[in-house]
């Protein structure tokens, strides 16, 4: 520990809630660590004492800084300590934000009562169930995916509200994850389900601290710079400045979530003007942030007008489909491939099955109808997962993101175990070779499938979800120079490179709703 300053003790301002209180004694902790003593001045702000308006209402317009923000103008606090979500976008006059936290993992937190778990649902929700959030944003998230849900508004800290769960006032609450974890809280008695930010978006700026001063307080600016994390600033003036193009504290239901990878933001945001519109959504990335916040804002008032080819079949149910509808893309789709069932022998000696697609799953379950109750299921993508669900069986585990980084999640909880792929015959997945460098695998060929030709498609944007769906598609197709292509991962993207097609993106996340978000971003 350094040596403790001699100076006068710094005032910390913070609300009196168990989460404040948390946050102010995280700076008192940080500001130690630096050699300065200080103390904690609790201020009730008017967010405090209003519990009849819902949190929609009061979130980042001020209610739950203005006073902080009074004391800290009039020097009877010398350092203010935010939820940064919390701050209207606008900086009040006089003041700044001279430094920002570690970012707590972003995502929102699902509580559920145990007796209304399903796990044939997703998010392990049962159905009609009735979900407590005064958000909109989360309200219009949930409800996107899951429309059969009630919800309720729901006031209060976070233990609170979690002890409103257990009295059975809700079957199930939302909550920032964010919180939950800082309280370290014993929620053993519920189902937590985390969502992740790329899921289910959350506020800008969520999970991240800000410590404010006053702006000529050249002393207080200059400790604060020590505990500051411009890697967190970084991305968070995105998502902040999406929100300030709307309006700053605005009722809008507003979701923004920015990471960097290899030096891009990459940058999930979900919308609309009205919880009974349509919910727009979209995916961007690039590596200037005031033009990709000021393109989030342009891009999610604007329809389309152009054509997409999709080499699946369309289920109209999906919300993928949705997605780009509602974006005002026209969509075709048609299978470039004949699939066929093969006979195949299946013995329970095994610890998972890992399925990869949902002609996979409808192959070995329309042949196998019985399953040990001890062999778990692995699905790449929520499609496939819940197709799985369909023929009445749990999902173990659900695979996001690239090849590698599905390995390394599942590599947590399956290394040395038996892994059996039930996939089209002749293919031996990316998926599969990762896998095998730490687990037991196998290959059972439950379909067969081959390219064909299909009739002439014109479209804007073209969206191949395998490398024999291009082959197909080329065998009677050519695509125009103008068109953008999306493959569905890597594997497919070389095989398009291949072909002579060199201008292919390829979605974070390999299923077509990460198509969806990446092209409504364009």
């Amino acid at each position: 520990m350094n040596t403790v300053h001699m100076q006068e003790t710094i005032i910390i301002g913070s609300r009196g809630s168990d989460l404040a209180l948390w946050q102010a004694h995280f700076l008192q902790k940080s500001l130690l660590e630096q050699g300065y003593r200080s103390e904690i001045k609790i201020i009730k702000t008017q967010g405090d004492k209003i519990q009849h308006i819902s949190l929609e209402k009061l979130e980042g317009k001020g209610f739950f800084t203005k006073e902080i923000e009074d004391a800290l103008l009039m020097g009877e606090i010398d350092v203010a300590v935010h939820s940064h979500k919390d701050l209207p976008t606008a900086i009040t006059p006089g003041l700044t934000i001279a430094a920002v936290s570690h970012r707590e993992d972003a995502a929102e937190l699902l509580l559920i009562r145990n007796e209304k778990v399903d796990e044939l649902n997703q998010f392990n929700l049962a159905t009609n169930a009735i979900v407590g959030t005064s958000s909109s944003r989360r309200n219009v998230q949930m409800r996107f995916f899951r429309p059969d849900l009630q919800f309720a508004d729901i006031r209060g800290n976070v233990p609170t509200r979690i002890n409103k769960l257990r009295n059975r006032d809700y079957d199930a609450i939302l909550l920032a994850f964010a919180g939950v974890h800082r309280l370290q809280l014993d929620i053993s008695d519920l189902t937590a389900v985390k969502l992740p930010p790329y899921k289910l978006i959350p506020s800008p700026a969520q999970g991240v601290l800000a410590f404010q001063c006053r702006e000529k307080d050249e002393r207080m600016i200059g400790i604060l710079d020590n505990i500051n994390h411009p890697d967190v600033a970084d991305t968070i003036y995105i998502e902040r400045k999406v929100m300030n193009l709307f309006n700053g504290g605005c009722h809008m239901p507003l979701g923004v979530y920015c990471r960097k990878h290899n030096n891009q933001y990459q940058v999930w945001a979900a919308q609309t003007a009205d919880r009974l519109l349509p919910l727009k959504r979209l995916y961007v990335e690039g590596n200037n942030a005031d033009e990709l916040a000021t393109h989030i804002f342009n891009t999610l008032q604007q329809q389309q007008q152009q054509s997409i080819f999709i080499s699946t079949g369309l289920n109209e149910d999906a919300l993928y489909l949705q997605v780009l509808r509602d974006k005002g893309f026209e969509v075709m789709g048609k299978s470039c491939v004949h699939m066929e069932f093969i006979p195949f022998q299946f013995s329970d000696a095994t610890d998972w099955v890992f399925f990869t697609s949902k002609n996979g799953v409808d192959y070995f379950f329309n042949s196998v109808k019985s399953i040990s109750p001890k062999i778990k299921f692995a699905a790449i993508g929520e499609a496939t997962a819940k197709q799985i669900n369909q023929h009445g069986y749990a999902v173990d585990f659900v695979g996001e993101g690239t090849i590698t980084q599905i390995a390394e999640q599942f590599k947590l909880i399956a290394a040395g175990e038996e892994v059996v792929f039930a996939v089209a015959e002749n293919r031996q997945t990316a998926l599969q070779l990762h896998i095998a460098q730490f687990a037991q695998t196998s290959i059972i060929p439950v379909y067969s499938n081959t390219p064909i030709a299909i009739e002439p498609v014109q479209a804007d944007i073209y969206v191949f979800t395998s490398p024999l769906n291009v082959d197909g598609f080329l065998l009677s197709n050519n695509i125009p120079s103008t068109a953008k292509i999306v493959a569905i991962g890597a594997t497919t993207q070389q095989h398009l490179i291949d072909k002579g097609f060199m201008q292919v993106v390829v979605p974070p996340f390999h299923n077509l709703f990460s198509v969806a978000e990446l092209i409504c971003g364009w």
